[in-house]
């Protein structure tokens, strides 16, 4: 019970730190984000406002200059309103430019704009009144102090700008060092979660990882057919119950191993041979060789023939699908033809397509070149979907065979004319026991398919089928070239 806890505890404790040192590193992480997040926000709610209020003051006062000289030039009284339109702007941007929170140096510069504007405002007013007034002054006076005052504001507006960025350029400064103190930070706590990970790691290995390893490389060899290796842990007692356990099922599966082989001997034995007496005795029967027959006697005789038939063919059917679930079906590999396997398939088909009078048709690729299979085994696939494709098609009908090269693998398409399968027994027939036809009009045992599937697919290929209802089906497998 203790080295249960131990692991418990050891797991736990691992997670906490590694939780307690995520939450460290996610907590700082929030903290910087914080900073940067305030400093983009003084950038945004101040400096970017101070330089946008810098230019518009800069523009208005270009402007009332503008207006202003084309006044006295002009005399006209729509200038002067413009004049008076722009300074309005020029006062109220600059009041809520000083309305914003700023350093001293700031407050100081605004004043002295506030104060150089006020000079020009009130000498050119006095200019004003004396042109309307008709009284001689000396213009070249009032324009060095206009000059003067403009120059001061326009002086001063500069000074703001450079002085809003440096600010803005400090700030960035401050944000890039904190940046490199949390990169700083974040690879330390990186580097420290790094090695308590490993060292977390190579403090669990030997109680828990190790045992797992060997559990799983005996799973693989048992996986593989070789039962023949106990598992001796030295472990926590979690993990030697489960390599007990394990032991336990090892040789239940050698005890159902030997029952399994007895069983195909058995079965082998008690019901092929008798099958096949049967059969080659009843062939003899109607050779003649117990004496004529008469015609009742022959149909009776036929009958008995194909009835033992299918139960050899059905014989053969389950034990292939025993081996192949129990996986003791082997296949040997080669270089073969599958146009041979082909027409080999046809030739045995000729008497069931004769006595159908169901109509062949095959379409073989001449670039069909030869493929690494097991020839009996598909030679068995094609018999089972050529076999059924024939059963399926009504007398007078058509089954076609097409062979061919199909973007680097060969596919082979088994189509009849018969009623089609439904949709949703597209997938389901191809599962044991299952046939597309549920009323069972057609006698069959519903493993023709599965085995067929199993075949294909143990060749590294695929298998399905394409129908409609009433428009016949098209059986397609496909292997690798």
């Amino acid at each position: 019970m203790s080295m249960k806890l131990t692991i418990f505890r050891r797991l736990i404790f691992g997670h906490l730190l590694v939780l307690i040192f995520a939450i460290s590193a996610s907590a700082f992480a929030i903290f910087i984000l914080g900073q940067f997040e305030n400093v983009t926000l003084s950038i945004r709610e101040l400096d970017d406002r101070v330089l946008e209020y810098e230019k518009k003051l800069s523009d208005t006062l270009l402007s009332e200059i503008q207006y202003e000289r084309k006044f006295l030039i002009g005399r006209d009284e729509v200038l002067y309103n413009r004049f008076l339109l722009f300074n309005d702007d020029f006062q109220q941007y600059l009041e809520e430019l000083l309305s914003l929170p700023a350093s001293e140096q700031t407050t100081i510069l605004l004043q002295r704009v506030k104060q150089s504007h006020q000079q020009y405002q009130e000498t050119f007013n006095e200019e004003v009144k004396l042109l309307k007034s008709g009284a001689r002054y000396a213009p070249e006076m009032y324009r060095k102090r206009k000059d003067a005052a403009t120059n001061s504001v326009l002086d001063d507006l500069k000074q703001l700008r450079t002085l809003s960025e440096q600010n803005v350029n400090d700030k960035i400064k401050a944000l890039a060092q904190v940046g490199a103190n949390a990169r700083r930070l974040t690879g330390a706590v990186t580097l420290a979660a790094l090695i308590l990970g490993i060292s977390i790691a190579l403090w669990t290995t030997r109680s828990i990882t190790r045992p797992i390893w060997l559990l799983k490389k005996q799973t693989a060899e048992i996986a593989q057919g070789n039962l023949g290796t106990q598992l001796n842990l030295s472990s926590p007692p979690e993990i030697a119950d489960l390599a007990a356990a394990f032991n336990s099922m090892t040789q239940q599966l050698k005890n159902l191993e030997k029952m399994k082989a007895d069983f195909f001997s058995a079965l082998s034995h008690e019901l092929r041979t008798p099958l096949t007496s049967i059969k080659e005795g009843t062939l003899l029967l109607l050779e003649g060789a117990g004496g004529a027959v008469s015609e009742k006697q022959q149909k009776l005789l036929n009958i008995l023939s194909e009835e033992s038939q299918r139960l050899i063919t059905l014989v053969n059917s389950l034990l292939d699908l025993s081996k192949i679930e129990a996986g003791m079906m082997v296949y040997r590999f080669e270089e073969a033809s599958l146009a041979a396997l082909i027409a080999k398939a046809q030739t045995e088909m000729l008497p069931l397509l004769e006595s159908k009078r169901v109509k062949l048709e095959t379409t073989v690729d001449d670039d069909l070149a030869p493929i690494k299979i097991d020839q009996g085994r598909i030679l068995q696939v094609l018999r089972n979907l050529l076999g059924n494709a024939i059963k399926f098609t009504p007398e007078g009908g058509l089954v076609r065979i097409a062979a061919r090269v199909d973007d680097g693998k060969v596919k082979v398409a088994i189509q009849d004319t018969g009623p089609g399968i439904s949709t949703e027994n597209l997938v389901r027939i191809f599962e044991k026991y299952e046939q597309a036809s549920p009323e069972n009009q057609f006698n069959g045992t519903g493993l023709g398919l599965a085995i067929a599937k199993h075949i294909v697919t143990a060749h590294g290929g695929t298998i399905w089928a394409e129908s409609q209802p009433g428009s016949g089906s098209t059986f397609i497998f496909v292997l690798p070239a």
